[in-house]
């Protein structure tokens, strides 16, 4: 009888530990108590400049607020007030180009986690530019984190009026009609 109860335990814990098909699924439990909501955080922003570019170098580094903080991983995009038109402003994105008969014009960037320089490059006379295509411009540099900075995102990010409604960007308090008109 020893026996027999000491085999029926070992067939007992060999059935029990077998792995086999998924069994049916249980009740489902009580939900958890609700949390209080949090506000959601900023992700992405907006910051605006307004420069001229000056020789030797013809370039301008626009610092970040210093009590700004960007990852590692974020995106710099860098749009310049290019005209008004009937009161709408319209902007380009970095880079562009301006063709010209001696040669071409191209107002660039580059960034770091810190600044953007923008600058002026091509093989035209940097120093034969007149003012309208040096003075009194307004840059919008937009930091955008990585995640959405891939090209996964549906939005053309060399628009910024999209670019603004997409990450829900708050207007600019500087920007007024009284801008100068770029060139063409």
């Amino acid at each position: 009888m020893k026996s027999l109860k000491s085999l029926l335990l070992v067939i007992g814990i060999i059935f029990t530990s077998c792995i086999g098909p998924q069994g049916l699924e249980g009740l489902p439990g009580r939900d958890g108590l609700d949390g209080i909501d949090g506000t959601n955080g900023e992700e992405s922003f907006v910051f605006e400049y307004e420069f001229s570019f000056t020789a030797p170098d013809y370039s301008v580094l626009l610092n970040l607020p210093t009590d700004f903080t960007m990852l590692d991983s974020d995106v710099i995009l860098v749009y310049l007030l290019w005209e008004i038109k009937d009161d709408i402003e319209i902007w380009r994105a970095l880079p562009q180009t301006l063709y010209f008969e001696d040669g071409l014009l191209h107002y660039n960037y580059d960034f770091t986690k810190f600044d953007a320089n923008i600058f002026l490059d091509g093989t035209v006379n940097l120093d034969g530019l007149g003012a309208a295509y040096t003075d009194n411009w307004v840059a919008r540099i937009v930091v955008v984190p990585g995640q959405f900075a891939s090209g996964r995102t549906a939005i053309d990010l060399l628009d910024y009026n999209q670019v603004r409604e997409y990450y829900d960007l708050s207007p600019s308090k500087l920007a007024t009609a009284e801008y100068a008109t770029r060139p063409n």
